[in-house]
């Protein structure tokens, strides 16, 4: 017998194993980040230290031509980046100013092992997670810098405000004691990237560094500056910050108890054209994805309740599930009308995305076609798909897989499934010193 005749028989391709997938369940997430980004450009949910902006500014002129390139696959910018956290963790550790530092644990865990900072040990993914990464679209979008890491006008206000303001005249030109910093980042970039980790500056220009780059103590010129950019190249993103931090605003955004919803309401009655279209099919897009997310939410807390296969039909009784079963039509057509109105791209996806729901004839039928939805969404995620949260039995039962069981489920029709940008800005505006910690409170 030939050592072929015992090995195992393949097929032409076998596709590997699908991996797990634990977001955006029912593919919703795309359409509300395309309005969230219409309604305020370069904003994310994670942003919450607006200061980021002037450090990244600063790295770029200590970088110079060399910001946007890279030695043996090191770039400048992450080599700054190395030398601002580990300054930043060593001088303020086990204080509250280090807080919302992107990759402090890291750097923490390796100053503790008496380790170098590098690419080994430091965020896997420093272009999305570091400060530069979670910062850097927002400065391109705002015209502080450009894509490759020049500073532009905008830029040169934040930090001609900054230089004044930290007493450290010379570092963007001429002499004085910035001049001796911009020359101490710029000596130990190089040593950096020669090394292919971050260099140790000394106790003095890490205090310094802590001293006038510690991310929540921008100083009053330099926020000016900072709101000033952020609010001045584009009509939405100043409309909504604006409106935001205004008196009535402020007082709407506190009666609405963090609720986006409920502050929209407010909001749409008191803002440009443009922004009440906006809005209105943001409120729109809600409702179908509200439906939608509180019926399959229910359906996983009836599959956690039973501890076994259920029956679709059981599924379908459902009060979630009757209720999107019934409103789903009228909240599907007013949805894509109004994405119609603002992107007919994002009429078109919606209208692919969803339009099978709407086939529909009973609310056995939409907790079925809701399922399928859902294994669809899975299968189609990069690079090989996702799992569904469910197994399918062969007598039409379905059960949830452990890993997506619920505690508890309440339906919240009136809240907004996603987020829109009111939670960084009110972040942003604080800390630039544009509301208080108290405004707006009844």
């Amino acid at each position: 017998m030939s050592d072929e005749s015992v090995l195992p028989f393949l097929s032409s391709f076998d596709p590997p194993q699908q991996s797990e997938g634990s977001l955006d369940p029912l593919g919703l997430y795309s359409i509300a980040d395309a309005l969230g980004v219409r309604l305020a450009p370069g904003i994310r949910e994670r942003q919450t230290t607006p200061r980021f902006l002037t450090l990244a500014l600063v790295g770029m002129v200590a970088c110079g031509e060399s910001y946007a390139s890279d030695s043996e696959g090191i770039p400048s910018w992450l080599v700054y980046e190395w030398l601002i956290v580990e300054a930043l963790v060593r001088q303020l550790r086990g204080t509250p100013e280090l807080q919302g530092v992107p990759g402090r644990e890291k750097v923490l865990a390796t100053i503790d092992a008496n380790d170098v900072v590098c690419a080994r040990n430091y965020l896997k993914t420093p272009s999305v997670f570091g400060f530069h990464g979670i910062y850097r679209v927002l400065g391109v979008k705002a015209g502080l810098f450009d894509a490759e890491g020049h500073p532009l006008d905008f830029g040169y206000r934040i930090l001609s405000a900054w230089q004044a303001e930290q007493g450290l005249a010379g570092f963007l030109d001429g002499n004085g004691p910035g001049r001796d910093l911009r020359r101490s980042f710029e000596k130990a970039i190089r040593k950096g990237l020669e090394v292919g980790h971050g260099a140790d500056l000394g106790s003095e220009a890490r205090r310094i560094i802590a001293e006038h780059l510690q991310p929540r103590a921008p100083g009053p010129k330099e926020s000016d500056a900072l709101w000033a950019a952020l609010t001045h190249n584009d009509v939405m993103r100043g409309e909504y910050a604006l409106k935001l931090i205004s008196m009535d605003g402020q007082k709407a955004w506190h009666q609405a108890s963090g609720s986006e919803a409920d502050y929209h309401a407010w909001l749409i009655e008191h803002v440009s054209p443009g922004m009440t279209q906006l809005l209105t099919t943001i409120r729109s897009y809600e409702r179908l994805a509200r439906l939608l997310t509180d019926a399959f939410d229910e359906i996983r807390w009836t599959m956690t309740e039973e501890r076994q296969p259920v029956s679709v039909a059981k599924l379908g009784l459902g009060l979630a599930v009757n209720h999107a079963s019934k409103e789903f039509l009228t909240a599907y057509g007013e949805a894509v009308i109004q994405l119609g109105e603002i992107d007919p791209g994002l009429r078109m996806r919606a209208e692919r995305s969803f339009v099978r729901l709407g086939e529909a004839n009973s609310p056995t039928s939409f907790a079925a076609r809701l399922l399928d939805h859902h294994a669809s969404i899975q299968k189609a995620k990069p690079p090989n798909g996702k799992r569904a949260w469910f197994d399918l039995f062969g007598d039409e039962r379905v059960a949830i897989r452990p890993a997506y069981t619920v505690s508890g489920f309440a339906p919240a029709p009136e809240a907004y499934v996603h987020t829109y940008r009111c939670q960084p800005l009110t972040s942003f505006a604080r800390q630039l010193g544009r509301v208080s910690l108290g405004e707006g409170s009844s």
